[in-house]
């Protein structure tokens, strides 16, 4: 079961992680606090796929959760997290 869960959250961070290196702004203003905040985001799925890659941790139940609910949030804003920022409000 841990196997497991260490496998979903290695997809969801990775997944989160690539969604976000590739969004494109296009037209969208650019705002230092969002990017900020994409970039903490960026530097922390990235790290924890890392270190659930190269066997360094075991992801929990409630790790797994987090992971796939930040994976789907990402997704859904198609990686835009000025959006996911608003809809929480």
């Amino acid at each position: 079961m841990t196997n497991t869960l260490t496998m979903l959250a290695l997809f969801s961070y990775a997944s989160s992680c690539l969604r976000l290196l590739c969004y494109r702004r296009g037209l969208a203003n650019h705002r230092l606090h969002i990017s900020v905040v994409a970039w903490l985001l960026i530097v922390a799925t990235g790290t924890s796929a890392l270190e659930i890659l190269l066997d360094h941790g075991r992801a929990s139940f409630g790790e797994a959760g987090i992971a796939l609910t930040l994976c789907y949030l990402v997704h859904r804003a198609q990686g835009n997290v000025a959006n996911i920022i608003r809809n929480m409000q």
